[in-house]
């Protein structure tokens, strides 16, 4: 199995790790399991190098777009590690997308870190009892956001996923009021994926009209803070591509069409 694999025109997904011990039930690329390396440790670097030179030096690798860049194995294999150096020396341009504290055992790594890219912190909600049911593995919300002052004030580019934002679980408020104002937030709605319209999380289900009609109530409310962005709800084949992001709100009290409008705006932003 390759350690780099294309994600669209120009983007990779570089993944050390063909499975994630952090085991989000809500995960869409569907990794969750015993983290093992992608391929053999004694082959890795050769394989990784030899992946490397077939990518155009301006195309954007992401560390962890699938499967966790910084699993609990990471700890003793250090795989990630090896990637990021050989990254950074290399001059490549890339993200990393994690919700580990491992990555701060990484952060001397980072000084050589030329292009302005960012750590993306997967932080879906503040509400740690939920999230011991949502990400079991992972660390606890409070953990994240520890990790991401620690980086933000180490002067790195971060910023927090908000991935998947789900009704009454992701608390939007908390989660904007605990992240410096210059670090960008992204939100993104719960997947289904193609073969489904429900999920049960949490002892209770949820469809995709509701969670994409709530979705969009918490866009209005907050879509004119300025850090934030929120990815456009699509429907499969390709679910909530990231790619495409809903406009930037005016600050409340500038646009009282969009509160008249209700229904009326819900269904033109689903239907595009």
């Amino acid at each position: 199995m390759p350690i780099i694999n294309p994600i669209c025109h120009g983007m990779w997904s570089l993944t050390p790790y063909d499975k994630c011990d952090f085991r989000c039930v809500y995960c869409c690329t569907r990794v969750q399991g015993t983290s093992r390396p992608i391929v053999p440790v004694d082959a890795f670097d050769a394989a990784l190098r030899r992946e490397l030179d077939a990518i155009p030096l301006d195309d954007l690798l992401i560390v962890g777009a699938f499967c966790d860049a910084y699993p609990p194995l990471e700890e003793r294999l250090g795989l990630t590690r090896r990637v990021i150096a050989l990254l950074i020396a290399a001059g490549r341009k890339f993200d990393v997308v994690t919700k580990a504290t491992t990555i701060l055992r990484d952060l001397p790594l980072f000084d050589g870190w030329a292009h302005d890219r960012k750590i993306y912190l997967s932080i879906a909600s503040t509400d740690a009892a939920a999230l011991r049911q949502l990400d079991p593995g992972a660390p606890s919300p409070t953990q994240r956001f520890a990790v991401l002052h620690t980086l933000h004030r180490a002067g790195l580019g971060v910023a927090v996923n908000v991935l998947p934002w789900i009704p009454d679980v992701s608390d939007t408020a908390t989660l904007i009021e605990r992240t410096p104002a210059d670090v960008d937030m992204v939100f993104a709605p719960l997947q289904f994926g193609s073969e489904r319209d429900g999920m049960n999380l949490l002892g209770r289900r949820f469809t995709r009209p509701e969670v994409v009609e709530r979705y969009l109530a918490d866009y209005r409310r907050y879509g004119h803070v300025a850090n934030t962005s929120w990815v456009k709800p699509t429907p499969p084949p390709i679910e909530n591509d990231p790619l495409y992001r809903l406009p930037v709100l005016p600050p409340p009290g500038r646009w009282p069409l969009l509160a008249r409008l209700g229904r009326g705006v819900r269904a033109a932003f689903a239907s595009h």
